[in-house]
């Protein structure tokens, strides 16, 4: 149960993501409404999912897939660059928190 509330939180938190950059510095008011709105659900998710989850296990993997989804998102759909430092350093943080989790 905790790992799929952590998901719905991971879900939320990349709709967040998207949605603050979609706002252009909180100038477009249904994006900064849906940002303000998306991190509250995260939020609330993520309080939910501690219950059952670590807390260290639960915040690495959800800040980690948090940072690899809205790079990848950033890449894709807002045209942002893509080299081989960027691409490195997310699987690195990947890699750091599938370990924690296979650790704990």
């Amino acid at each position: 149960m905790g790992y799929i509330l952590l998901t719905i939180s991971l879900i939320f938190a990349v709709l967040g993501n998207t949605s603050v950059k979609l706002s252009q510095g909180f100038y477009k008011r249904m994006p900064s409404f849906g940002s303000f709105l998306f991190y509250g659900f995260c939020i609330y998710f993520l309080t939910l999912s501690v219950q059952h989850i670590e807390v260290s296990i639960a915040y690495a993997i959800w800040s980690g897939v948090t940072i690899a989804a809205t790079t990848l998102i950033g890449i894709l759909f807002f045209n942002e660059s893509i080299n081989k430092r960027k691409v490195s350093s997310v699987l690195l943080i990947i890699a750091g928190v599938l370990v924690l989790h296979l650790q704990s």
